[in-house]
Parts: structure tokens; sequence; C-alpha cells
């Protein structure tokens, strides 16, 4: 029997985005390392474009063009889930409070999983980006500002909550299926220290792209979460 073209639009999605991140995080990470004696000559916000700007790039391309081609007739924003949800304002109010609740919640976890780690004897260090926000010039800082809340949280929520959710949730439960998302969204960061929290808020955004049925949410949740992270990180650095 012939798959739908839904079915056919959500294995495309996956399988594209799957290539975009084993692209971007596998094989590009590898030439980048052929060239970084060329790159710590360059401008510290020109080597954040580069690694980061392309691989968002990346990232929309493998939802949108599949989307566009196989389903031409149906509104990207309906396919994507990407109109406003019912009482928008009240939506993206509560959204906003979960996300306020939860920040102090998963540093705590960060807090603890580096104490662990401690006791383990396993290194870890902060995410590289954080590091240059406390401690980078101001165009290195402008640039993770914008490519953190504006670029990444569209790019990573139409890859991990949409495209890589949607198709195992047509094998698994819901809740498995975000499980599997979440883990694909905290391991592609690299960072062990991270990973735990990472975790949990791609479990969160899940729940809230799922409750409210608009991916808008989720992005917006996690811009939010980015824009407390970056004033965090430059308050320390005042």
């Amino acid at each position: 029997m012939e798959a739908s073209p839904e079915a056919r639009r959500s294995r495309a999605v996956f399988l594209c985005s799957m290539g975009a991140i084993a692209l971007f995080l596998g094989f590009v990470p590898v030439l980048l390392g052929h060239v970084s004696g060329a790159l710590a000559q360059w401008p510290p916000w020109l080597g954040i474009l580069i690694r980061t700007v392309p691989l968002q790039i990346a990232y929309f391309c493998a939802v949108l063009l599949p989307s566009a081609k196989i389903c031409p007739e149906v509104p990207l924003a309906e396919q994507l889930d990407l109109l406003p949800p019912r009482n928008a304002w009240r939506t993206f109010g509560l959204v906003s409070c979960g996300v306020l609740f939860l920040y102090p919640l998963l540093g705590t976890v960060t807090f603890l999983t580096g104490k662990i780690l401690e006791l383990l004897r396993i290194p870890a260090e902060p995410q590289m980006l954080a590091l240059l926000l406390r401690n980078g010039d101001s165009a290195s800082i402008l640039v993770i500002a914008a490519t953190g809340i504006l670029l990444a949280p569209a790019g990573e929520e139409l890859v991990f909550r949409h495209a890589v959710f949607n198709h195992f949730r047509r094998f698994a439960s819901p809740f498995a299926a975000a499980c599997v998302s979440g883990f694909l969204f905290a391991a592609v960061h690299f960072n062990v220290l991270n990973f735990p929290a990472l975790f949990l808020l791609a479990l969160f955004l899940q729940f809230v792209c799922c409750r409210t049925g608009s991916l808008l949410c989720a992005i917006y949740a996690h811009a939010l979460y980015n824009a407390l992270s970056v004033c965090l990180l430059l308050c320390f650095r005042s």
C-alpha cells in the first residue's frame, strides 16, 4: 500500500534532518579541524558565524524544502504547526511563566551534574559559547545573542520538535518519541555538563509544542530560555 503524502513528507524531513546533523556535526568539524590554524587568525565572531549559521540554514532547508516539494498544496505554516495557538496572548504568557519556573531548576540540575562529574573525576567544561559570552569581545557577544535567540531556536525546533519527534511518533508513544528527540537534541550540543539539563529542556519544549498544538510556542520558549542564559552570563561578566 502506497504511503500517504504526510507519511512520505515525515520520512523525508527526518532523513534530510539526520543528513544535516551528520554533515555539519560530523564532517564539518573534522574539516574545520584541518583549518584550525587559519580560523585562529580570524576574529572570534567570524568563527562563531561559520560554526553556527550554516548548520541552522541546513536545518531550515532539511524541513522546509521536502515539505514544500511533497505537499505543495498544503501551506507550510499548516504542515509545520506554525500557526499561532488559540488565545495566543494567554498561551504565550503561560509558556513564559513555565520557562521562568524551569530555568532555575535546570540551573540546579547543571550544578549537581558538575558536582557528580567532579566526584567521578570526569572533566567537564561549560559550552564554548558560554565562555565567549563571559570573556569575549562585543562583536562576539552580539553574534552569539543574535544566533542563539533569533536563529537557533527556530532551526532546532523545526528539526527536533517537529521532524524527529513526528517521525518516531509514528512507531512509538509520544513520550518515547519525545525522549529520543530530546536525547538527540542534548547529544548534538557535545557537552556532558549540560546534557541532563538540555534533555529536560527538550522534554519541556516538546510538552509545550504538543500541549499548545503550535511549534511557534516551542520556538518562543526556546528563544526565551536562551535569552535568559545570555542575560545571566552577561551579568556574570559585569
